[in-house]
């Protein structure tokens, strides 16, 4: 406060300009900008005090911490999985290159249009960089709601948003020729996923426990996945909507009675209900290998074990499951990644209609 009794003060440098002083939560903050009369400063200063006693003041210097430091905060106040900070360290190389030392006030809308534009000749998936903007955004978001920046310079409309991709449906008979062409301790590993629709990581995180023969049901509250530094880990599935009871058919149930049976040794309940050649857990990269071999083996070249999931996904919708039912067999978190077997339930539904415009009376 100047000694008049009014809010901030003002000096005059050496220029000829005026510069405004103020404080602000017992902190003396000295204006980046100034003016060419007194009068202008003391209109800022009117407008900052102002805004002040509204709750609407934005301290210009806030933004000065640079974007590395803020997004290694940022990670480390994140309550995440081990597997997806891994994700999110693996797409901040993407960013730290242009905007590590940059600080968050600096970064423009312009600065962030042309880092995307340039992420497009890094021979990337599109939805790739889409999860890197997206990424960008949320951090910078949470820097607004910090009060370290006034706005988001991330706002490229539909730059976030992922298109999705039309994978070749699989139909049984393709199943039964994997089931057969994989190593046979793998046979059931490969009907379970096209039967449930359960993801890799959480077929590998069944136990015994889990496993309800009398109900046909497994029950999922784990997955399995690899954590750089740990190796294989148990954890959480990957979202809340992922915990989860799917009842499988009980030609399903007998299969999985006879891996138990063929390929476990002496097992308890809390041992794993498929695992690697050695008995240990089973990772993705561990089964990668016998996958390809198998899809090679029947021709199906392309083809992933996910998959599996979108065929178990597409037989609920055909079945006749409402969105909601499909959404919580497959453990969605939101209906968006559902709808595309409602979808091809649509494309089933109009061969039906065929088939029975074949019967009909043609007069």
């Amino acid at each position: 406060m100047s000694t008049n009794g009014q809010f901030g003060s003002i000096r005059k440098l050496p220029s000829g300009r005026f510069q405004v002083r103020y404080f602000h939560l017992g902190r003396r903050i000295t204006g980046d900008t100034t003016f060419p009369t007194k009068g202008d400063a003391r209109a800022f200063l009117a407008g900052v005090e102002t805004d002040i006693r509204r709750g609407n003041f934005f301290d210009p210097s806030a933004g000065r911490v640079t974007f590395a430091e803020y997004s290694g905060w940022w990670l480390d106040q994140r309550s995440i999985r081990p597997r997806t900070r891994q994700t999110y360290e693996s797409q901040l190389t993407h960013l730290l290159p242009t905007f590590g030392r940059a600080q968050l006030a600096e970064i423009t809308p312009v600065d962030v249009r042309r880092w995307h534009g340039q992420l497009f000749q890094l021979s990337l998936h599109p939805n790739s960089v889409s999860k890197i903007y997206r990424l960008f955004r949320t951090i910078l978001t949470t820097a607004v709601d910090d009060g370290l920046l006034s706005k988001n310079p991330a706002r490229i409309r539909g730059a976030s948003k992922e298109h999705m991709i039309e994978r070749p449906l699989l139909n049984w008979d393709q199943v039964v020729a994997l089931a057969n062409a994989i190593l046979p301790r793998y046979n059931a590993l490969i009907w379970t996923a096209a039967a449930s629709g359960l993801r890799f990581g959480e077929l590998a995180g069944l136990t015994l426990r889990h496993f309800d023969v009398e109900r046909s049901e497994l029950r999922v509250d784990q997955a399995l996945s690899y954590t750089k530094g740990l190796g294989a880990t148990l954890g959480p599935p990957k979202t809340d909507s992922a915990h989860r009871t799917v009842v499988v058919p009980t030609q399903n149930t007998a299969r999985l009675c006879l891996h138990i049976e063929d390929h476990l040794n002496d097992p308890g309940p809390a041992d794993l209900l498929f695992t690697s050649m050695r008995g240990s857990p089973l990772l993705n990269r561990t089964f990668a290998p016998w996958w390809r071999r198998a899809v090679a083996e029947v021709g199906l070249h392309g083809t992933r074990f996910h998959d599996l999931r979108h065929l178990a996904g597409t037989e609920a919708a055909t079945a006749g499951a409402s969105l909601r039912e499909v959404m919580a067999r497959m453990g969605h978190a939101t209906s968006s990644a559902s709808l595309r077997y409602l979808k091809a339930s649509e494309i089933r539904d109009r061969d039906i209609a065929d088939a029975i415009g074949a019967r009909m009376p043609q007069r």
